[in-house]
């Protein structure tokens, strides 16, 4: 990817909690909610966790680091937080621990996938276990929470899930094929569980979102190539630095968008991939239906003239 192949937006982008998602704007709009946040001990998913908690909600934090800080972020805002030290990619692991959240704090209202992983490693150098080590924590994990906590949320009409993307899934990005194609698979299966729910008659009940973070200057979002990659592709480890100055976004403003998709206030974007970095507001009142028959906020295969994608 080059930097200079990238537009820039006519509207300047936030980077900061704007509007209606300012603190103040959303403090109490979730109470009584129960939240999960997968991979909160730091950066965006810590973040994320006490801007639920800030709204209202009870949150339980998922993490294989020490989430001790987080926990204790949450509690601070008078609202119940539990930790659970947990592999997101241990199935079985997972399930007992969502049930005894459920035990603990309720049903899950609010679910938001956020761990994740990178290696900047190209396929040739790079093995199929390490890639795919990728897509379990990306998108095994998140599927598996998924199929764990949605079943509850159609029996009682209500919910949200937010799966925590990246811009990567929506490009060609070489020497990172395990993190490009697992983001990508998850805004594919984000637009698709949300139609089935659609189909149901859930769609006004229960709503699902990719969100892409935008440039966040965090552990995963700032990493470069390992030296093997980078002695090999100079000139892709060079570019990578470039890329590293665009990285201003406060994570902050990612916890507080997912506060307010939490809500119900932006039901238009339910099932699109969106970036916490755009007005959420402006985007919304578009519509859903005018955004789809555009098909924006959707990942799609366009073709030359007089070539349409037929069935």
């Amino acid at each position: 990817m080059d930097p200079s192949e990238f537009a820039i937006s006519a509207v300047p982008l936030q980077h900061t909690p704007y509007g209606p998602l300012v603190p103040e704007k959303i403090v109490g709009k979730n109470k009584g909610k129960v939240a999960v946040v997968t991979g909160a001990a730091q950066g965006i998913g810590k973040s994320i966790a006490e801007a639920l908690a800030n709204s209202g909600a009870n949150v339980a934090i998922l993490d294989l680091k020490d989430a001790s800080e987080t926990k204790t972020a949450c509690e601070s805002l008078n609202v119940k937080s539990v930790y659970y030290n947990c592999d997101v990619t241990d199935v079985a692991r997972m399930r007992t621990v969502l049930g005894d959240i459920e035990k603990e704090l309720g049903a899950v209202d609010i679910l938001v996938n956020n761990a994740g992983m990178t290696r900047g490693r190209p396929i040739c150098m790079d093995t199929f276990e390490g890639y795919w080590r990728c897509f379990e924590v990306n998108c095994k994990s998140v599927m598996s929470t998924i199929f764990a906590v949605l079943p509850g949320m159609r029996e009682r009409g209500s919910g949200t899930i937010i799966n925590i993307s990246s811009r990567a899934g929506t490009l060609d990005c070489p020497l990172a094929l395990g993190y490009t194609d697992s983001k990508t698979a998850i805004i594919r299966a984000t637009a698709s569980i949300q139609e089935e729910l659609e189909a149901d008659g859930l769609g006004d009940k229960i709503q699902m979102f990719s969100l892409h973070p935008g440039g966040v200057p965090s552990a995963l979002g700032a990493s470069s190539f390992p030296a093997d990659v980078a002695g090999r592709y100079p000139a892709a480890a060079e570019m990578m630095k470039e890329f590293h100055k665009f990285l201003k976004t406060d994570p902050s403003l990612c916890g507080m968008t997912c506060a307010y998709l939490a809500t119900g206030q932006a039901k238009e974007l339910r099932g699109m991939y969106f970036d916490v970095r755009q007005d959420i507001e402006r985007v919304a009142s578009r519509g859903r239906s005018a955004l789809r028959k555009a098909g924006l906020y959707t990942l799609k295969i366009d073709f030359i003239e007089d070539y349409a994608n037929e069935i």
